[in-house]
């Protein structure tokens, strides 16, 4: 008995693997375009990574540098309490939630997480916009 729970086990974490590497894209250096209320964020290369078969990606400028204030999880590995923005950047995610609409998350430029939302936006060919962002990726 317990020998076959532990074959279903390995099986089940095979096929899960196998899954997320054949569904996965790699992140690739793309051109960007990013503003917000007129301030231009990203106006270059950018990492873009697809997150899902719809269409939604992630974008980032690579610019962002952190540290850790301390080791407080273990030697080189910190929580986000203690963790430094040290240079800012900017970094997000478009999430489709319809053919030709969705919402943008974004970091606000300095944040570690993507928190500010800005929606709906809609497609208009390499890009995704309303009256206050413009979101391209090439």
């Amino acid at each position: 008995m317990k020998q076959k729970a532990l074959s279903a086990l390995a099986l089940a974490a095979i096929a899960l693997l196998a899954h997320s590497v054949a569904g996965r894209a790699e992140a690739k250096t793309a051109k960007c375009y990013f503003s917000v209320n007129n301030v231009t964020y990203i106006d270059g290369a950018c990492r873009f990574d697809f997150m899902a078969g719809d269409g939604s990606f992630s974008f980032n400028d690579m610019r962002m540098k952190i540290r850790c204030q301390s080791d407080d999880l273990g030697p080189g590995q910190c929580s986000m309490a203690s963790t430094l923005v040290t240079r800012k950047g900017t970094f997000g995610q478009l999430v489709i939630t319809s053919p030709g609409r969705g919402k943008i998350y974004w970091n606000g430029g300095s944040a570690l997480h993507a928190h500010a939302e800005i929606s709906p936006v809609t497609r208009q060919g390499a890009c995704w916009r309303n009256n206050r962002v413009k979101l391209c990726a090439w």
